[in-house]
């Protein structure tokens, strides 16, 4: 009973800005129970409908699920992969409770993991979405046991008075992404930092495996290499992402032995979009700090931050902009120097010039996770991208350049949660800056058969190669391109609070 009272106290609260949305957007009421690892949820909509589904991820991961239950006296009847409601009232919630201890000792990735006493769970397993909901956000409030807190992509929001008077819980929206992309949601005990940056905020979550030193260091870290995506546009290209640090050791025998094997500072990292944006970040606690600021992971995924998903077509877009970043913008923020940034791209060009494969860039990117042939993709995206980098700086006299591009596209259509056709990435980029660039290279490259000639690019930049040494040619036809795309620029410190 006070759970549905607290529910119908927030759909109160919420209605003025809820009804101001065509669709009907659900808002949930989160109880979780530590001891039993349950959390109840209280699904409720303000609009009358004839019919209801709602859906979960997928039928295996409904027996999460349980005693589903309407505020009315009508039932509710379970599909394939759904439940159905009939004659649903204004304002009516559907109950029911989900097996969060269940979902994280799967130990799979887009599940849920447990890591010591925290709970990290694809919330799409959970958090059943109503057909009528359309393109509205949802809103959210979660009570939480003392000492628990959490981590999600979604974006918190000001406690009204009379939520804030209902006890510890905390307010969230929740963008509105496709259901089939991936999300994680962290409850456990541990404390989220905020790194403030110009243009938006780091909300880290280091999880179970970490001392107070080893946490403290880590912290450190991405404050100090956060700073490298702000040399792009000097600000970072999202207001508000989510950051899960994950301790290697922490995920099984398999991870461990790997860690053992092949010993980095950071082992894995992927930029996730669903209902909001987030990073995930496998590291190894006990590496040393050089070892974690050498290393280009955190880059790159930060640098996924700057453009919207373009699908497996435009895979090679996508990794290509962030492989080209990793060096250029850490030599930028001086963790890497200018010599040191190229001659990494072109141990990168060399690899991916080295495996070679069927079919077109665009074609090997749709069929990447079954061919495997990620150094073709990634490195012919990067020389892409430090094509049309050098193409606009030249034709431009050095006032156009790809960051320029990115800069407006993040003023104008980031965040962004759906999916962009990379033809239209690339026209959206063109007309920002007034040039037919971006378009006229992606169709060179998207058909292209062979890996792109980077020597010859090299060679108008002044980038000469002799066995091991590398030497910069400040009379090449484009070395003011070059120096003017790795030159220093200011980046302010990160504040961590």
């Amino acid at each position: 009973m006070i759970m549905l009272r607290s529910a119908f106290v927030f759909i109160g609260l919420l209605s003025v800005t809820l009804c101001a949305h065509a669709q009907d957007a659900p808002h949930y009421e989160l109880h979780f129970d530590a001891q039993t690892q349950m959390l109840a949820v209280h699904l409720c909509l303000l609009q009358a409908h004839a019919k209801v589904e709602f859906a979960a991820d997928a039928e295996t991961e409904m027996h999460y699920l349980h005693d589903l239950q309407r505020s009315s006296d009508n039932g509710v009847e379970a599909g394939a992969s759904a439940w159905s409601a009939e004659h649903w009232r204004p304002g009516e919630c559907l109950s029911y409770n989900a097996d969060l201890g269940a979902i994280a000792s799967a130990n799979e990735q887009d599940v849920g993991w447990h890591l010591g006493e925290n709970l990290v769970t694809a919330p799409q397993l959970w958090l059943l979405r109503p057909d009528v909901q359309g393109n509205a956000d949802a809103a959210l409030r979660i009570a939480l046991p003392a000492g628990w807190s959490i981590s999600a992509p979604w974006h918190e929001q000001p406690a009204p008075p009379a939520v804030a008077a209902l006890g510890k819980s905390v307010l969230f929206s929740i963008p509105n992404t496709p259901a089939n992309w991936s999300a994680a949601v962290a409850i456990g005990h541990f404390d989220e930092e905020r790194i403030e940056l110009p243009g938006g905020v780091l909300r880290l979550t280091i999880l179970h495996g970490a001392d107070a030193e080893q946490r403290t260091k880590l912290r450190d870290w991405l404050a100090h290499v956060s700073r490298a995506v702000l040399s792009a546009y000097g600000r970072l290209p999202l207001a508000d992402v989510q950051v899960l640090m994950i301790p290697v050791g922490q995920l099984g025998l398999a991870s461990r032995a790997v860690a053992a094997v092949a010993p980095h500072a950071v082992h894995f990292g992927q930029s996730i979009r669903g209902q909001g944006n987030a990073l995930e970040l496998l590291v190894d606690p006990s590496r040393s700090a050089a070892e974690f600021d050498d290393d280009w992971v955190a880059v790159h995924e930060l640098s996924h931050l700057m453009h919207p998903y373009l699908g497996d077509r435009g895979s090679w877009l996508a990794e290509g902009l962030a492989t080209y970043y990793q060096n250029i913008l850490r030599a930028r923020a001086g963790l890497l120097t200018p010599a040191q940034a190229w001659d990494r791209l072109q141990e990168g060009f060399s690899r991916g010039e080295a495996q070679q494969g069927a079919g077109t860039l665009e074609q090997a990117a749709a069929d990447m996770h079954r061919s495997h042939a990620f150094q073709r993709i990634y490195w012919s995206g990067a020389a892409y991208w430090l094509t049309v980098d050098r193409d606009l700086r030249h034709a431009s006299g050095g006032k156009l350049s790809m960051e320029l591009a990115l800069s407006r596209f993040r003023d104008c259509c980031l965040p962004s949660y759906r999916q962009w056709q990379p033809e239209d990435f690339v026209a959206k980029l063109d007309g920002l800056l007034g040039v037919q660039t971006f378009s006229q290279r992606y169709r060179e490259f998207s058909t292209m058969q062979q890996f792109p000639d980077w020597k010859k690019l090299y060679t108008e930049l002044g980038i000469r190669i002799d066995g091991k040494r590398l030497t910069l040619d400040a009379a090449a036809v484009d070395a003011a391109a070059r120096e003017a795309i790795t030159a220093a620029r200011p980046t302010p410190a990160a504040e961590s609070r």
